[in-house]
């Protein structure tokens, strides 16, 4: 028979008894006569667990702790309990069972000094992602030890913040804990707790959510605040909170300030990356965001192109052109886009000014992949807007353009070869294809198509149905009038300006009097494709005028045989041609029945018509351009 100590045995009587207050006698008895046995206080304090005393075991419990946890190896026994009420500690009210809730209870009856304790000796021996959460379950119930134990806590969350859970755990715990007491921290550690939350931030706004807008800005207000919260650690210049109405030059011209007020070797200052990035990143978004706008049943993309200024045929490609150009919008397309193009722009030159802010600038957005479609867009864009024309060329041909449409690459390239120059049958093989292609959201006509003032404007079109199809009508008469100024320019020629100036009626208007002056003066006029084409009003009344009152103009057009249709042959098999030149009165019927038709037809559906002609009469139009 087992021996047992004095201890023991005082703990054996206590336990063996079924009368607790018998019990309580022989463990006040051990107390007293052996007052640091780790046994009996622990008994002590088990008993008075079991009677749910919560004053009374806070009280052992708290000796025990105070006598107890400096020993050379602390009782299992104890670590076990410590373990158990933390755990407690960390369940959401309301959904503890009810050894939780006396844990939680006799909780509120330990000295700070003790729960301080306590805490710390439960992540002294937690792993990495337990250590954490009880520092801050420790924080969060003593405040003032942010100064003392912060700094380790982000540390270790930085450390290990490829870990799942750590990085949420950092930005959505331990920042805003000491978001209004910033500790002393390494300048390094800062540097890498505002990626960390940059990178964050992102992926949370990339990610699909049903209320999009809200998130986005949600986010944007985090990072804003997370780069006030570095900057106060650093001693850095304030920067400006985020608005979402705020144009992007407002935050520009803050960088410029910056830039200005640097050391002298501003590419080694982070604040001027971190400010750059977070704006170059911000403007890229709302960029993007507006250049994709919400049809009926689709996405519409908005693309960059150079305006129809002025074209010249040129066989050999042009340089690169320099100046900055003028960005005007279409149609739906927000009109603070190009404010945002230029800002990222103006961001991005900044970023690749030397070596090291590339470098620092890459690092921060390579681990964010949801970035590299909009990059892969703001390249091409800045490719077009710097003129850097063989850049856009390689880009559209790039593996990465893939995710791209044939439509938006087809468009692109068309506008390229109109910058270049390069006029030539690939172009309107170009075109077909694009006409072949176009999309079923009609839209509606550019209104910045052409512009004249500034050296050189871009514009962002709408990738709609009439949208592309006036830019397509727009080159041809911008490349056909010039050729209105040669004498021996030809029926043809001014017959086909005629029907592509009907879109977009009257912008033309003054084109359409030139050629009309010019029939005058040369007295004839033969375009046999008048009545297949031209059903515009305005154009019509203008040719009943010259048959009525100009009667040395002859006029010369074909009108379908009996049966036979009208189409783009026109004066071929199935049709016949009808003049004014010595026309008897059957002649003069038949001319009469024949504007008669045209104008009945005026309410056709003019872009239909227009992509009919243009597709028949494409190799006619090149031949046009390239007479002499």
């Amino acid at each position: 028979m087992e021996v047992l100590s004095s201890e023991k045995y005082l703990i054996a009587r206590a336990k063996e008894t079924t009368d607790p207050y018998t019990a309580k006698a022989w463990i006040i008895a051990a107390k007293t006569l052996f007052p640091n046995d780790f046994g009996v206080q622990f008994e002590a304090y088990e008993i008075e667990k079991n009677a749910k005393n919560f004053e009374e075991a806070a009280k052992c419990l708290s000796y025990i702790i105070m006598t107890f946890q400096n020993a050379h190896k602390t009782p299992a026994s104890l670590l076990n309990e410590i373990s158990c009420m933390t755990s407690a500690l960390r369940v959401p009210e309301g959904t503890t069972t009810p050894e939780q809730d006396f844990f939680v209870r006799m909780f509120q009856y330990i000295s700070y000094e003790v729960q301080h304790k306590i805490l710390m000796l439960t992540a002294a021996h937690s792993n990495s992602m337990d250590h954490c959460r009880l520092i801050l379950l420790l924080l969060k119930r003593f405040p003032q030890a942010i100064s003392t134990h912060a700094p380790r806590l982000l540390e270790t969350l930085v450390q290990n913040s490829t870990i799942p859970g750590f990085k949420e755990m950092l930005v959505q715990e331990a920042i805003p804990m000491v978001y209004n007491r910033p500790p002393d921290l390494p300048h390094k550690l800062v540097h890498q707790i505002m990626a960390i939350c940059f990178e964050y931030h992102l992926n949370q706004m990339l990610a699909e959510t049903e209320d999009k807008a809200r998130v986005t800005a949600e986010c944007w207000r985090k990072i804003f605040e997370m780069l006030e919260f570095c900057g106060k650690i650093l001693k850095w210049e304030p920067f400006m909170p985020y608005k979402k109405g705020w144009s992007k030059d407002i935050y520009w011209q803050k960088i410029i300030q910056l830039v200005q007020s640097a050391p002298p070797r501003p590419s080694e200052n982070k604040q001027i990356l971190f400010c750059a990035t977070i704006v170059f990143v911000l403007s890229l978004q709302e960029y993007i965001n507006f250049s994709r706008l919400k049809g009926k049943d689709n996405e519409i993309e908005v693309i960059l192109v150079e305006s129809l200024k002025e074209l010249k045929i040129d066989m050999k490609r042009r340089e690169p052109v320099l100046e900055i150009p003028q960005v005007v919008v279409n149609g739906p397309v927000n009109p603070d886009a190009p404010n945002c193009l230029v800002t990222s722009y103006n961001c991005w030159q900044l970023l690749h000014s030397n070596e090291i802010l590339k470098a620092d600038f890459t690092q921060l957005i390579i681990c964010i992949p949801a970035l590299s479609l909009w990059i892969q867009k703001f390249l091409i864009d800045l490719s077009v807007y710097v003129g850097q024309h063989e850049e856009t060329h390689s880009l559209l041909q790039s593996q990465n353009s893939r995710s791209m449409s044939q439509l938006e690459k087809d468009v692109r390239l068309f506008g390229l070869a109109l910058v270049q120059g390069t006029i030539n049958v690939p172009l309107f093989e170009l075109m077909n294809s694009i006409l072949q292609n176009l999309p079923s959201t009609n839209g509606t006509y550019l209104q910045n198509v052409s512009l004249s003032p500034a050296p050189r404007v871009l514009m962002l079109m709408p990738l709609t149905k009439r949208a592309i199809l006036h830019y397509i009508v727009q080159t041809l008469i911008t490349l056909l009038k010039a050729k209105l100024v040669d004498p021996e320019c030809t029926n043809a020629l001014l017959g086909n300006l005629l029907v592509l100036c009907q879109l977009n009626w009257p912008h033309e208007s003054t084109i359409v009097e030139i050629i009309f002056e010019i029939i005058k003066s040369r007295r004839q006029f033969s375009y046999l494709h008048a009545t297949s084409y031209i059903i515009n009003v305005e154009m019509i009344e203008e040719f009943m005028y010259l048959w009525q009152n100009c009667p040395d103009v002859k006029l010369e057009f074909a009108v379908a045989q009996p049966g036979g249709g009208l189409a783009a042959g026109a004066g071929t098999a199935g049709s016949r041609r009808i003049g004014t030149r010595g026309a008897d009165r059957g002649v003069k019927e038949d001319f009469k029945q024949v504007i008669r038709g045209q104008i009945a037809r005026a309410n056709e559906d003019l872009d239909e018509l227009l992509v009919q002609f243009l597709q028949q009469n494409h190799l006619a139009l090149l031949q046009n351009i390239f007479e002499k």
